[in-house]
């Protein structure tokens, strides 16, 4: 799965709902995104992240610390 870092700071959290597929009791924080990417099956690549705050970033990579099932790969 591919997603972008520009519509991430463009559409925030409403973006990563429809991309990643989030349920409706999506929180729209860090800590909710954390939560679901934790749950995950799937290899998920980033684009663009120079966009992205350093902090959603860092969400990402402790989700798939955390979750053996989750790869994140940021492409430059």
């Amino acid at each position: 799965m591919l997603i972008d870092g520009k519509l991430i700071k463009t559409e925030g959290h409403d973006y990563l709902i429809k991309i990643l597929n989030l349920p409706d009791y999506y929180g729209k924080n860090l800590d909710a995104l954390y939560d679901c990417l934790c749950e995950m099956d799937c290899e998920i690549q980033l684009i663009n992240p120079k966009y992205v705050n350093k902090d959603i970033i860092d969400t990402f990579l402790d989700a798939s610390i955390e979750n053996e099932f989750l790869k994140f790969e940021i492409l430059y």
